[in-house]
């Protein structure tokens, strides 16, 4: 029995070590915090999809990525058409790297997916 324990646990911790990281709000701003409670969004292969169970009828939403092993590669996805209370909506992720004059497009086959780090960095209330 304990071998079996140690097994699944171990299969588990593998397949952690392989996903993307989700990062949390850490704004103390508490309209935006309420602006985003109730959102979630996931990816997969360089589409976002974003979910909206909040309270608010959204205008802007964009999500960022960056990675754990390249510090030049920066990601988003704008969802920039709003989001009504209870639908879902997806946009694709563009992906670049590099600084300054050497910055240039990723494409999505070069993209290590499973070491970004995903967060929100803008969400704006419909008027």
């Amino acid at each position: 029995m304990r071998i079996i324990l140690t097994i699944i646990f171990l299969l588990v911790a593998g397949v952690q070590g392989f996903a993307q990281t989700y990062l949390p709000v850490t704004s103390k701003n508490k309209t935006y915090l309420a602006t985003v409670k109730g959102l979630s969004y996931s990816y997969k292969n360089g589409l976002v999809t974003l979910k909206n169970n909040g309270r608010y009828d959204l205008g802007t939403v964009s999500i960022i990525a960056s990675s754990k092993v390249d510090s030049n590669l920066f990601g988003i996805a704008l969802f920039e058409e709003g989001l009504e209370k209870g639908k879902t909506v997806e946009a694709e992720m563009y992906f670049t790297t590099g600084l300054g004059k050497d910055s240039h497009d990723l494409l999505l086959k070069d993209v290590d997916h499973k070491n970004l780090l995903l967060s929100f960095d803008k969400a704006t209330r419909a008027q």
